[in-house]
């Protein structure tokens, strides 16, 4: 009964005052520093969201696995550490980290977190529901103003504590860590960009982090107003020294997109420039860069056009070949992508297509033929390319379903599908 009772009084605790006034009893009565954290190295006491101290951040990375009823101890650092953890939600993890403690203060700890230990498990359901909360809520944010574009923007930011004003220009910018990410600490993230923000004087706004990729608001590039924009020189530097920043901490190749400058309204566009821009390089296969939009020649002219006519020019320029592979899997898209890439070298693309150099040679007459062009010219050989690249970025983005329209007739008395587009 009063082991009942002493679990009720913490969870009364908890439920009045918080987990900052639970630990700091836990934290009396034990006589030991104590630190609680999340999976990830967020703290949860003694601070709220920031990112643990680094020993305790290195003794989470070699932590062996141990169940709730375990603990692990930490001879070197003198450290003892326990596990709350939700039944039903076992990703829900609670560390428990009790520092400058001996063999002889296991029990006693171990006896208190027994008590305490509904308490913490309250709290712990309740903050993933807060979670959750707020991870729905940024969906909605990052819908609203970077995709729908269809709420007010400055308000919608200043609801995410983001000062941004209508009379300024912003521009977009993407991190993608990459397959291999590393699990960081979105607080470790931002520590380290705004580290990286004030080392150079940069005026950057706070960073989010969204399915994967961290985004970055950009407001002018120097803190002075009076010394205006960079210029494309020691920006595209500037962009080169965060790309080696985090690749280096994270020991990842870093790629990073960036978008043009527009007013607040229409940071919309900003975003999307920045998607086209990080994933014209990232479908070639490449990692470990910076891609500005404005950077992007002939290419940025053609993105700027609006959707319906980037499909028109695919169209055009490319229906007949793929509907001509649908129908009879000729293997001729290919073929042209391979062409294009080893700048028509036949005897290259008969290697890289396991396939004899006739046969290459054939495929590109049959090309050429359906096509009713000359592949020898330059032009044609480049709109080719364009065609290509742009309908692989919508495809990839999602702004363009892959598909084709079949004659229903035709498809019934003869088994052609009758294609007319593959995009």
């Amino acid at each position: 009964m009063e082991e009942k009772n002493a679990a009720l009084d913490w969870l009364e605790l908890m439920a009045g005052r918080g987990i900052g006034a639970l630990a700091q009893k836990m934290q009396r009565q034990g006589g030991k520093k104590l630190f609680i954290t999340g999976r990830q190295g967020i703290e949860h006491y003694p601070q709220s969201g920031v990112v643990a101290p680094q020993v305790v951040l290195d003794m989470l990375a070699v932590m062996p696995d141990f169940a709730e009823n375990q603990y692990y101890y930490a001879k070197n650092q003198q450290t003892l550490v326990f596990k709350v953890i939700l039944d039903d939600m076992p990703d829900s993890v609670l560390f428990i980290f009790w520092q400058q403690t001996e063999n002889e203060d296991i029990a006693p700890l171990s006896d208190m977190l027994e008590s305490a230990r509904l308490a913490l498990k309250w709290y712990l359901r309740g903050h993933k529901a807060f979670a959750k909360r707020l991870h729905e809520q940024r969906a909605a944010f990052f819908e609203g103003v970077f995709v729908k574009h269809n709420i007010s923007v400055e308000s919608m930011l200043a609801e995410q504590g983001i000062e941004l004003h209508h009379d300024r220009k912003y521009a977009v910018m993407l991190m993608d860590m990459g397959a291999d990410m590393p699990l960081i600490p979105p607080a470790d993230f931002r520590a380290k960009l705004l580290q990286f923000s004030q080392r150079y004087q940069t005026d950057l706004i706070y960073p989010l982090e969204w399915n994967g990729i961290y985004l970055v608001i950009l407001s002018g590039l120097y803190v002075q107003q009076e010394l205006g924009l960079l210029s494309l020189k020691k920006r595209q530097e500037l962009f080169a020294r965060w790309q080696q920043l985090f690749s280096e901490v994270y020991k990842v190749a870093v790629s990073i997109g960036v978008g043009g400058d527009y007013p607040l309204a229409e940071l919309h566009r900003s975003y999307q420039e920045a998607r086209i821009a990080l994933t014209f390089r990232q479908i070639k296969g490449e990692r470990g860069f910076v891609q500005e939009f404005s950077g992007m020649g002939i290419f940025k002219e053609l993105f700027t056009c609006d959707k319906a006519r980037m499909v028109e020019f695919c169209r055009q320029t490319l229906d007949k070949l793929l509907a001509y592979d649908h129908d009879c899997d000729a293997g001729l898209q290919i073929t042209l992508r391979t062409l294009l890439d080893t700048n028509f070298n036949y005897k290259l693309t008969a290697e890289k297509l396991f396939v004899h150099v006739n046969t290459v040679r054939y495929r590109c007459e049959k090309i050429a033929q359906l096509l009713e062009i000359d592949l020898n010219h330059p032009d044609t050989r480049f709109n080719l390319y364009a065609a290509i690249r742009v309908g692989d970025v919508l495809k990839a983005l999602n702004l363009l379903q892959p598909g084709y329209v079949g004659n229903l007739s035709s498809h019934k008395s003869s088994g052609s599908h009758g294609t007319q587009t593959m995009f």
